[in-house]
């Protein structure tokens, strides 16, 4: 074999963790790609895209909770997928994939070892396969940018101009998901005490810099539209009304292993074996190393990751992913081959055991992308309210957004998100600027919009309530000009939900 087929070889060779890497992500998200709604999150993110598509800013007529930077890369993802909603979650994908090519490039960098390292990217990935994570969260999003970020700073910390590029990305983040500004804290934490206060100084001014620039950009474009209040209202005074909120607990956390271990033990033994092994390895180290291991960056991030989820208040699954990514960094403390090697191997029987299950049905939604879109109930729901028009017409949708989506039309309301209507911290703040009137529900349907959508029961924090004290979702039984769809073969269809919800109902009404 002569040199040049040595150096094409080590080449590939090269390739070989990130297509390990994509072909994983590929089959362990796809499983459930034949059902239309796993969280209903997703399709109101669409939604409020619909403000771009007019020219207009994030917010300024459809309201959601995140930043406008998520809604921007949501809106350019839409537009690429063309309307294919099955598009668009391989799209996600994508992300997902390359924040799994950052996580391994931080561990290749920490450790040296490509087999450790492509192990802990496989076992975030595992994670990631779970079914509620299978969607494009904001959560996700931001950590591509903030694991982006981590990246600058381990190849390049003797280097102060990059730490411009480290302030962009976790600015990025942030108007993203406004909740992750709290990863800022331990890069700053970690790099004052790694740095002399001069170079301290320098550093944090060129990161503050990246930070500032892109809020202060933002904040202008909304000042001149005069739209700063609502952009105010969504990233500072609506978030600090949710976080109060508190609905974590500890006691979740662990109903979150517990099923994990259900869904796959050995993915469970995984991150038992990280926990505990780096655990034993940190008792043993003497005082100085403690107190080094203390403020490490890593350390620290996994420990704010901690503090995210409970600061989130409700429990939600996802606001468990930045944990997830960080909690690989455990690997560095790993202090010997042989605990590298055990970990390796519980994380391949997880990977095994993951294909078991989802591998044939995976590639069966793959090799059958051209027709799943046409097995959603909802897209054939939508195809059947626009047979009843000919011209334009308005929709308010209380639920199943995606039905807006595959319409491409903009919600009459201007809360996206069902559960925002009945979230009086964040009704209450829009209504003092002027964004919703009193009793706004009975008045949105009282101006008779040309189609209904509502759901006269609604689970709330685990909870069925009846929705029928803040309006009546019956809408024909009082306005006679309004007929009701028959929507129970979409109701029933397997596809339509991955969580089965025995109180929901499909509500469609048409002004005749």
């Amino acid at each position: 074999m002569n040199k040049v087929d040595k150096s094409q070889i080590n080449r590939l060779r090269k390739f070989i963790p990130y297509v390990f890497l994509f072909s994983i992500t590929l089959i362990t998200q796809n499983i459930y790609l034949n059902i239309e709604t796993i969280e209903w999150d997703i399709a109101s993110y669409l939604i409020a895209t619909q403000d771009i598509k007019s020219g207009l800013l994030p917010n300024e007529t459809q309201w959601e909770s995140k930043g406008p930077v998520f809604i921007y890369l949501y809106f350019l993802l839409s537009n690429f997928a063309k309307g294919s909603l099955v598009t668009f979650k391989l799209l996600n994908d994508v992300i997902l994939f390359f924040t799994s090519v950052f996580l391994f490039e931080l561990l290749l960098k920490k450790l040296d070892n490509k087999i450790i390292s492509i192990s802990g990217s496989t076992l975030f990935l595992l994670l990631m396969s779970q079914s509620w994570a299978l969607s494009g969260y904001s959560e996700l999003y931001a950590l591509f940018f903030i694991s982006l970020a981590i990246l600058i700073i381990t190849k390049f910390r003797y280097s102060n101009p990059h730490y411009f590029y480290v302030g962009i990305s976790l600015s990025i983040a942030t108007l993203i998901n406004q909740g992750t500004a709290i990863f800022i804290i331990p890069i700053l934490i970690s790099e004052y005490i790694l740095n002399n206060k001069k170079n301290y100084f320098l550093k944090i001014v060129i990161m503050s810099a990246g930070i500032l620039i892109p809020h202060i950009v933002f904040l202008i474009v909304y000042s001149i539209n005069n739209l700063l209040d609502i952009y105010i209202a969504t990233f500072l005074t609506i978030p600090f009304a949710y976080i109060q909120a508190q609905y974590a607990n500890v006691y979740e956390l662990t109903v979150f292993f517990r099923e994990l271990a259900e869904i796959n033990f050995y993915v469970y033994l995984s991150i038992i074996t990280l926990v505990l092994l780096s655990l034993s390895n940190l008792i043993t180290s003497s005082y100085l190393k403690y107190k080094n291991e203390f403020f490490d960056l890593y350390n620290q991030l996994i420990f704010f990751s901690l503090i995210f989820y409970f600061v989130g208040s409700h429990n939600y699954y996802h606001h468990l992913i930045f944990l997830l990514f960080f909690i690989q960094f455990l690997l560095f403390k790993f202090l010997n081959n042989k605990q590298k090697f055990f970990f390796s191997v519980v994380v391949l029987f997880g990977l095994l055991s993951n294909l078991n299950t989802s591998m044939e049905k995976s590639l069966n939604n793959l090799n059958n992308l051209s027709y799943i879109q046409n097995e959603y109930p909802l897209y054939n729901l939508s195809k059947e309210i626009d047979s009843y028009f000919q011209g334009d017409y308005d929709v308010l949708a209380f639920d199943y957004n995606l039905i807006l989506y595959y319409l491409d039309k903009k919600n009459y309301s201007y809360i996206v998100h069902p559960s925002n209507h009945y979230e009086e911290d964040i009704i209450q703040v829009l209504k003092n600027l002027g964004k919703l009137e009193e009793n706004y529900i009975e008045k949105l349907i009282d101006s008779e919009p040309d189609v209904i959508i509502c759901n006269p029961r609604m689970i709330i924090r685990g909870e069925p309530v009846q929705l029928n004290k803040l309006f009546n979702c019956e809408v024909s039984d009082y306005k006679k000009n309004y007929i009701k769809l028959d929507t129970r073969k979409y109701l029933i269809d397997k596809n339509l939900n991955y969580y089965f919800d025995p109180y929901k109902e499909i509500s469609v009404f048409v002004k005749r």
